[in-house]
Formats: structure tokens, sequence, C-alpha cells
């Protein structure tokens, strides 16, 4: 038995060793492994900073370009509403004129139209 409790004895010292080895192994690994883990999430960071300021750029170009567009269209629909005004007010003071410009209008787009046949 004392054969057979040395070999217990020395395969327990070999355990102990080798964890100690690989314990320390993982520690150094791990050490080194740090700064690289740092450097690959800080250029993640980075670029997730990159892409989110790229997107709030274009999204700040949608909005102040639908701005522009909105005050464009209230422009022009202002514009219309007031040639449609005109027109209104010029048709009641001269209807008889107004009648005529009609009648001419319609003439030369017929003969403009049957033309192209």
């Amino acid at each position: 038995m004392n054969a057979i409790e040395k070999a217990s004895s020395d395969l327990n010292g070999t355990a102990q060793d080798a964890r100690k080895d690989l314990h320390s192994t993982i520690d150094k690994v791990a050490d080194q492994a740090q700064p690289l883990v740092d450097k690959v999430a800080t250029r993640a960071h980075d670029g997730l900073d990159q892409v989110g300021d790229a997107i709030e750029q274009a999204s700040d170009t949608v909005a102040s370009a639908s701005g522009r567009l909105l005050a464009r269209g209230k422009e022009l629909s202002a514009a219309c509403q007031r040639a449609s005004d005109s027109g209104r007010e010029y048709v009641r003071e001269r209807p008889a004129v107004s009648l005529l410009i009609a009648a001419a209008a319609g003439y030369g787009l017929s003969k403009l139209l049957s033309s192209r046949k």
C-alpha cells in the first residue's frame, strides 16, 4: 500500500502543479488578451458613433429639406390662390371680355390640337 499511497501523493502533487501552471497560463493569456479586447471594444464604439453621427446628419438633412419643401409648397399654394382670386375678380368685373378670351383660347386650342392629326 505504501507504493500506492506514494503514487497517489505524486499524482496529487502533479495535478496541483499542473493546475497552478494552467491557472498561471490562463492569467497570462487573459492579461495579454485584455489590451486586444479593449482595442476591439474601442473600435466598435468608434464605429457605432460614426454610424450614429451619419444617421443623425442624414436625418437633419431630410428634415431640413422637408421643411424647405413644405414652405415652398405653402408659397406655391398661396400664389395659386391669389391667381384664382384675381381671375374670379376679373371675370366678375369684365364678363364679356372674359367670354371672348375664353372663346379665343378654345378656338386656338382646337386648331392647335386638330393640326396634330
